[in-house]
């Protein structure tokens, strides 16, 4: 499976279920929310705007659109936010880039894709976090982080995702 293809099969409406466990504390909490992810081509002006805005060095595949509404057991607010994910063109290994940005932000992250895995790593001087995602079926995927701190902060998170309604028909992008 290449990245594109990866990220079409993510489009759709999706709930999410998540538990967070400190390891130090032996602590856990849960969570929920409502995903609306939005598969968006390369050429889409939201896609080029952010590669234009983090001087992206390689072209963008393809992007998605990630709305998310969620809530955290024990907070009465919701938290909710827009992101944006945008795999830049792999090395001959198949790992590579993923832009991340918001309208006040973007950062970037290595990514591989394996055996129908992704694996998305992010670090610097403040945090590392290792997060997977993989499907069970077209409608039910998994995604699990781990995060750790130089302070010696160590969570990890499971989440089980079931997409609502119908899986999205497929487009026409190649991978």
């Amino acid at each position: 499976m290449e990245i594109v293809n990866f990220f079409e099969k993510l489009a759709g409406k999706w709930f999410s279920q998540r538990t967070t466990h400190d390891i130090a504390s032996k602590q856990s909490q849960a969570g929920k929310s409502d995903l609306q992810i939005d598969f968006l081509p390369a050429d889409s002006a939201d896609v080029q705007q952010l590669c234009q805005a983090a001087a992206a060095a390689a072209p963008a595949l393809c992007g998605l659109r990630l709305s998310q509404s969620s809530t955290i057991e024990g907070d009465p607010k919701t938290l909710t936010g827009t992101t944006l994910m945008v795999p830049l063109s792999p090395a001959a290994d198949g790992s590579g880039s993923i832009l991340y940005g918001t309208p006040s932000s973007s950062s970037m992250r290595q990514y591989r894709l394996e055996d129908g895995v992704l694996t998305i790593l992010a670090e610097d001087d403040q945090a590392r976090s290792e997060e997977r995602l993989w499907f069970v079926n077209d409608n039910v995927r998994m995604r699990t982080q781990v995060l750790e701190r130089p302070d010696g902060l160590r969570l990890t998170s499971f989440c089980s995702e079931i997409r609502l309604g119908a899986k999205p028909p497929a487009s026409s992008a190649t991978g």
